[in-house]
């Protein structure tokens, strides 16, 4: 007979809501598809550390290697950290034609190689991708309009060298920042997007993440996918029976994507809708199909910077998916 399992899913990023509706539909398929032998907790991160007496300042990844959770949603960036650095390539600059062609890379053999490569790096196995927003945007204290305004200006980033180099091909200034800061008691990630120009960010996380006094202008730029991936405790994952693994991949599939369409519904919503953008403080602004194409001419040189960084065919592969 089949154990019974209780699974710790630990929200790291914020804004949590757009985390915990992902983790709670797993946890509502995973306990169908196995007649509630398998139930998910999910816990944010001060939750989880006053429970079980741990640390804020540590990630998820650190959790699962110490065997302390079971599950959590990581943006790309910081699984590339692991070692993994094939994860920075999802966010090379205008990668993803639409979101079908993202569908077919993340689900297809490239992003599943992917996720089941990582556990040879880190200890953890990817489940699925999912969006946490989907395209990116930029959030500027000024109107900007064309590829020329932005020459200049400041530009927060990842630590992601694809981020950086991508702003810099812009014309702008990267500031690069430690996504973790948002969890200390300083709120450091806040604090230091005060007096910069711009912040990447997506429309779906605009009101909960970007938005200051300062950062109110939206160009939806869609230069790349803002993506997050189910992770799975290495140790945890190969314990499991081989019909549970199977499960467990199923609900992971489910949930991911109802998460990426909730992003797009979301995006798709607030761009076609002014009383949206007015109650949430933004002033919106899409890049003309002229100076979206001007952008995309700007970060070619990145391709044959970093084509044979990453795997053999991985970019190549990707774009002809």
């Amino acid at each position: 007979m089949s154990q019974k399992h209780t699974i710790r899913w630990v929200l790291y990023h914020e804004p949590v809501d757009l985390f915990q509706r992902t983790a709670e539909a797993f946890g509502q398929e995973i306990t169908r598809l196995t007649d509630g032998r398998i139930n998910v907790e999910v816990y944010t991160v001060a939750e989880f550390a006053e429970k079980y007496n741990k640390p804020t300042d540590l990630e998820p990844m650190v959790w699962m290697q110490s065997g302390d959770c079971e599950m959590s949603q990581i943006h790309v960036e910081q699984i590339g950290l692991w070692h993994s650095p094939d994860f920075f390539a999802l966010e090379m600059p205008f990668l993803f034609s639409s979101h079908d062609h993202a569908t077919r890379v993340l689900e297809g053999e490239i992003g599943q190689n992917l996720l089941a490569n990582l556990e040879n790096t880190s200890p953890a196995r990817g489940l699925a991708f999912t969006y946490s927003g989907g395209y990116r945007c930029i959030a500027f204290d000024r109107e900007v309009n064309t590829v020329e305004d932005l020459q200049g200006l400041s530009l927060v980033t990842g630590l992601n060298p694809i981020t950086i180099d991508t702003a810099r091909a812009f014309g702008c200034e990267p500031v690069a920042r430690c996504k973790q800061d948002r969890h200390s008691p300083e709120n450091n990630f806040v604090a230091g997007l005060a007096g910069n120009n711009g912040i990447e960010t997506t429309i779906p996380r605009f009101e909960r993440e970007a938005k200051t006094d300062s950062h109110r202008h939206v160009t939806n730029t869609q230069h790349s996918m803002y993506l997050t991936s189910i992770l799975i405790a290495k140790e945890f994952w190969n314990n499991l029976s081989a019909e549970d693994q199977a499960l467990m991949q199923q609900a992971a599939l489910h949930s991911s994507r109802l998460e990426r369409q909730w992003s797009v519904d979301e995006a798709e919503e607030t761009a076609g809708s002014k009383e949206i953008q007015d109650r949430i403080g933004m002033i919106f602004n899409t890049f003309s199909d002229e100076e979206r194409a001007k952008l995309a001419d700007r970060v070619q040189p990145l391709y044959a910077k970093y084509r044979d960084f990453f795997s053999p065919d991985l970019i190549d592969g990707i774009i002809r998916s």
